[in-house]
């Protein structure tokens, strides 16, 4: 009897151990979603929030053990549309990527792309293959060069329930107010992640 008790409360600590992790993949009015027109010399003209509720963009949150800034070089842990309140998506301060588990130390970032493709993966590869409406969030020095992708950021997986560390801030180690762009791509040189056509959805971190 001694030797099961000691067993399960190995068995129960091992499984403990590998709790799936939350990471707070939530914004507020401070890291709203926006949409503008870029004309032809990339000026952005326009600005307005995301609709409540909108259903025209899938935004997913990958991440990866080491920095990155394609979409294939992250997994996909879970996608959300827009929440009940405009310029929020509909994700949570405790959210529970597949595959993360509490006490991982991953590099996360935000892509988005057309709702009509799909929230999966093959949905966003097959929006990319087709040119459609694609971008991603960025942080860190890079997200001054339009239509760039830029860095990824680090963050610690809390345990459940507990809410995770945010991805959307003003400050420190997060993504700020993103900006949906659709209109004229620049020269290719200029972009990171490549493949677009004319119309495409670019979302990068203001500064404020």
């Amino acid at each position: 009897m001694k030797k099961l008790i000691i067993t399960a409360a190995c068995t129960v600590a091992a499984l403990s151990s590998f709790a799936q992790g939350t990471i707070g993949f939530k914004n507020s009015v401070t890291t709203e979603f926006y949409t503008a027109i870029q004309d032809g010399a990339g000026n952005v003209t326009g600005s307005s929030v995301v609709a409540a509720s909108s259903t025209a963009i899938d935004v997913g949150l990958f991440y990866s053990t080491s920095a990155f800034n394609t979409v294939a070089a992250g997994t996909l842990g879970g996608v959300v549309q827009m929440g009940t309140a405009a310029g929020q998506i509909a994700g949570s301060a405790a959210f529970t990527p597949a595959g993360v588990n509490a006490g991982d130390a991953d590099f996360y970032q935000v892509f988005a792309w057309d709702a009509s493709y799909g929230n999966t993966l093959a949905g966003l590869e097959a929006c990319i293959a087709a040119k459609g409406l694609f971008g991603a969030s960025s942080a860190g020095a890079a997200n001054t060069i339009y239509g760039t992708i830029g860095n990824s950021i680090q963050l610690t997986a809390n345990t459940p329930p507990g809410a995770g560390p945010p991805v959307f801030n003003t400050s420190g180690n997060s993504f700020g107010k993103t900006l949906i762009m659709v209109g004229t791509v620049p020269e290719p040189a200029t972009i990171a992640i490549g493949g677009l056509g004319a119309a495409a959805l670019l979302l990068f971190r203001r500064r404020k």
